[in-house]
């Protein structure tokens, strides 16, 4: 935390006035990525057709995460979400992202179930960790064109 008000530029014990401790802080991070996330996700899929919403969003998603590589891994490698209290605003930010990919994979296909969404989100974020690890060094245009979305 000393660290974080010292880049910041305010005093070492600004942060308490607002954070109770460094996990509290991280949460709030993290919970802000969420939201940015899914309305990166949403912003995709309205910008166009219904047929092609499903591909615009996988693209936003890999974008987010290249664009994103260290809050990515805070939002979803950290453990901070399987952490969180059931009705905190992570775990509520969290869940609600999701949702826009859930709801285009059932849109695109009405019989699809959360195991369809889930498999998808996978590949998404493995190609994400993969490619910010410096296992993949592809562009994302490239990734798209290897998943079928």
């Amino acid at each position: 935390m000393a660290s974080l008000a010292r880049r910041a530029g305010v005093a070492q014990s600004a942060p308490y006035r607002h954070f109770s401790d460094r996990e509290d802080l991280l949460a709030a991070v993290a919970t802000e990525g969420f939201e940015r996330f899914t309305e990166t996700l949403l912003d995709a899929a309205s910008d166009g057709d219904d047929l092609t919403a499903l591909h615009r969003m996988a693209a936003a998603y890999l974008a987010f995460g290249e664009r994103n590589v260290e809050l990515y891994r805070l939002m979803f490698a950290s453990g901070l979400v399987p952490g969180a209290a059931p009705d905190s605003a992570l775990k509520r930010a969290a869940t609600v992202s999701f949702q826009p990919l859930l709801d285009q994979v059932t849109a695109a296909d009405p019989a699809a179930s959360h195991l369809s969404a889930h498999v998808r989100w996978g590949q998404l974020h493995g190609l994400v960790m993969l490619k910010a690890d410096g296992f993949i060094h592809d562009p994302v245009e490239a990734l798209m064109g290897t998943i079928s979305f």
